[in-house]
């Protein structure tokens, strides 16, 4: 037999402490939940590790502008280069497996591409990337291949640099990929490296 007290603390329910450290609990996992959401959000928006090393590369290796506008406000002062070299040897700094780097502008028609129509593109298909290009003439797409696979293909964006210079249709190959970089009206052009002398990559 259930005495009187018993059903009356029955009928009280969970009590405030309880409630509280429930409330507690599904706050703290809801911005858990939260910030790892944005946290891979962020991680898909970062541009990889080689695209990076590349970039840095073009601004580092870049010869001074000989007109150089005038900066709007202290953060577009440009330091002077501390590259001991002009070069911008690709294969050093593209820390991936590739034998052949590609360079392709919006200006381009990238699913003709006598080469890269015809290699095979695992992540996503030739036509995603083709879409891509179609959206804004300021889209360029670099490209590393190994053999006939695509290692990596991401979006360069011409306020990175411009790098129509390069955009040749055989690409280079792992040894040949040299580059120079020159700053000019505010904006990194990069070029293939000629007459470089041996052992510029070494």
């Amino acid at each position: 037999m259930t005495s009187c007290w018993g059903q009356d603390a029955q009928d009280e329910g969970p009590s405030p402490q309880r409630q509280a450290f429930r409330s507690g609990t599904l706050l703290i996992i809801g911005v858990g939940i939260f910030l790892l959401v944005g946290w891979l959000f962020y991680r898909q928006t970062l541009p990889p590790t080689w695209l990076r090393d590349f970039s840095e590369a073009v601004a580092l290796h870049a010869s001074a502008d000989p007109n150089p506008p005038e900066p709007e406000d202290i953060r577009q002062v440009s330091p002077p280069s501390n590259a001991d070299s002009p070069y911008i040897c690709a294969g050093k700094i593209i820390n991936e497996d590739w034998d052949q780097l590609f360079a392709v502008t919006a200006r381009q028609n990238l699913a003709n591409h006598p080469f890269l129509s015809r290699f095979d593109w695992p992540e996503y298909p030739l036509e995603h990337y083709v879409d891509l290009l179609s959206r804004d003439e300021r889209y360029q797409l670099l490209i590393l291949v190994r053999g006939q696979r695509v290692v990596d293909a991401q979006l360069y964006f011409t306020f990175w640099g411009d790098i129509a210079p390069i955009a040749q249709t055989e690409g280079f190959v792992r040894e040949d990929a040299v580059f120079t970089s020159a700053s000019l009206n505010g904006l990194y052009i990069v070029s293939p490296a000629g007459d470089v002398p041996a052992g510029a990559c070494k």
